[in-house]
């Protein structure tokens, strides 16, 4: 019997803890902007390329994409909506009409996110989205993009969440 409980316990407390993290900078380790926390088991990589960090959630649920503009371009705001158009036309086919607009802060990070639901263009299944913008430093931009299926299970929200706490931008 005492077995019995301890092996419950030990399962429930495995259950508790939460998924390990790998912590991914942005736009590369070496010049980071700004750092965020994504489960490992989304498989996050970093595409040295296009000095971006990319990420999907198991069983396809969630993906996550996340990269900087440099506002001290003259074509800023132009080079921000291409690759924001770039990331949507990549991922959805088409975006509901009625998104929203909120503010958030994390470690001292006030970001503007935009909310939105669409169809996925891959899966052709109804999506929700969020992209985060926020300062990242001098004349950096940081963007964090999220989409993720409208019946996602309830851990796929928890974990874009905790991503978006765990924004962190660098001090240099």
């Amino acid at each position: 019997m005492k077995l019995t409980q301890i092996a419950f316990v030990a399962a429930a407390l495995a259950f508790a803890l939460p998924a390990r993290a790998d912590t991914m900078s942005v736009p590369t380790k070496e010049a980071a902007a700004y750092t965020l926390d994504v489960p490992s088991n989304w498989k996050p990589k970093a595409n040295v390329e296009d000095e971006s960090v990319e990420a999907t959630a198991p069983d396809d649920h969630a993906y996550l994409s996340a990269w900087i503009s440099k506002s001290s371009d003259p074509k800023a705001k132009e080079n921000f909506v291409k690759d924001l158009e770039a990331t949507l036309k990549d991922s959805l086919k088409s975006i509901d009409e009625g998104s929203k607009e909120e503010k958030f802060a994390a470690n001292g990070v006030e970001m503007k996110v935009i909310k939105g639901s669409g169809v996925d263009k891959r899966a052709g299944n109804k999506v929700k989205f969020q992209v985060a913008i926020f300062s990242a430093g001098a004349d950096k931009i940081g963007i964090v993009y999220t989409d993720w299926d409208a019946d996602a299970p309830k851990d796929i929200m928890d974990a874009i969440q905790a991503i978006m706490k765990s924004i962190k931008v660098v001090k240099k």
